[in-house]
């Protein structure tokens, strides 16, 4: 079990002397952690759920008739407890380097400069902190709102912000010659360019490797910038082509042959017909020509003596 962090935080004691909070572990307050709080309840099961664990700035406070019941309903012994324990989360603010780090671990690869104007104050809870891109607002060289958060207690999230200028330096792929809708590239067809400057909303390529086997989706003028969404892979299979089939029936692996009544890349699911019996069934694309089909297409063993009795 986790130790038990004693908090500078106090909480008040309902009129009493005000005592010192513990930090939660999680999101639940557990038999543990309250008998490591308070000894005398060490008997509770250490897994045991007492109460949710209170958001950060609150204080989850345990009274003394609330834990003397809690002593009585496992048998132990009433501990005899005056004063409230309380539970609160450990609370710090974040510092300029941190949220700075983290953004650049969102930007890695694009050489990134950072500079933080502005920032939350509000005091947060220990845990990793996210800067994700889309939690920037804008994307210029003006000063943009960038929102994050601290995951904290495994999946707790916490809210927090920063007013940023944000420059990158990356390579960027151009088109060299003008480039039609459906071609698949060639490396003659780009150049790389440096470029230095604001974060850009498209993600403009910047490795020619990504480009290998790509098709672009629309026809591009010379000079323009190959962003990612532009291109797409080759579709394994047409419409019309002829292509290998497996199947599976029990232990028995079945291959033939089909035509493609629809187009597609690997993974998608398209129509096949057995040019010999004319039937249809669905299969989905493996590989460049090459299909399985589909569970449920009753595909029976292949043979010549009953072509009828299997779609394949």
């Amino acid at each position: 079990m986790r130790q038990i962090v004693l908090l500078l935080v106090l909480c008040a004691a309902g009129g009493r002397a005000s005592v010192p909070c513990f930090a939660p572990a999680g999101d639940w307050i557990t038999g543990a952690e309250l008998a490591a709080a308070l000894p005398a309840l060490a008997g509770l099961p250490a897994d045991l759920r007492v109460g949710y664990a209170p958001v950060p700035g609150l204080e989850r406070v345990f009274r003394p008739d609330e834990l003397r019941r809690l002593a009585s309903a496992y048998q132990l012994p009433d501990p005899a407890l005056r004063t409230n324990i309380c539970f609160a989360w450990t609370l710090a603010p974040l510092a300029a380097a941190e949220l700075r780090t983290a953004m650049e671990k969102t930007l890695a690869g694009r050489a990134p400069q950072i500079e933080i104007l502005e920032q939350s104050l509000a005091a947060a809870p220990r845990g990793e902190l996210f800067f994700p891109l889309t939690g920037l607002s804008a994307y210029s060289a003006s000063p943009a709102i960038w929102k994050g958060y601290v995951l904290y207690a495994g999946t707790r999230r916490f809210a927090t912000w920063a007013r940023v200028r944000v420059q990158i330096a990356e390579t960027h792929l151009k088109a060299q010659s003008a480039i039609r809708a459906g071609e698949r590239l060639s490396p003659t067809q780009w150049r790389a360019e440096p470029y230095t400057g604001p974060l850009l909303r498209e993600r403009i390529l910047s490795d020619a490797a990504e480009l290998n086997g790509l098709v672009a989706r629309r026809d591009l003028p010379a000079g323009a910038p190959l962003i990612a969404g532009l291109f797409e892979s080759p579709r394994a299979v047409e419409r019309g082509d002829t292509v290998a089939v497996v199947a599976s029936n029990g232990g028995a692996r079945i291959e033939a042959q089909g035509l493609a009544l629809g187009s597609g890349r690997s993974g998608d699911v398209i129509a096949i017909r057995n040019p010999r019996s004319n039937r249809t069934y669905r299969a989905r694309i493996a590989a460049a020509g090459r299909v399985v089909a589909l569970p449920g297409t009753s595909a029976g063993l292949a043979g010549s003596e009953a072509p009828d009795r299997n779609p394949l």
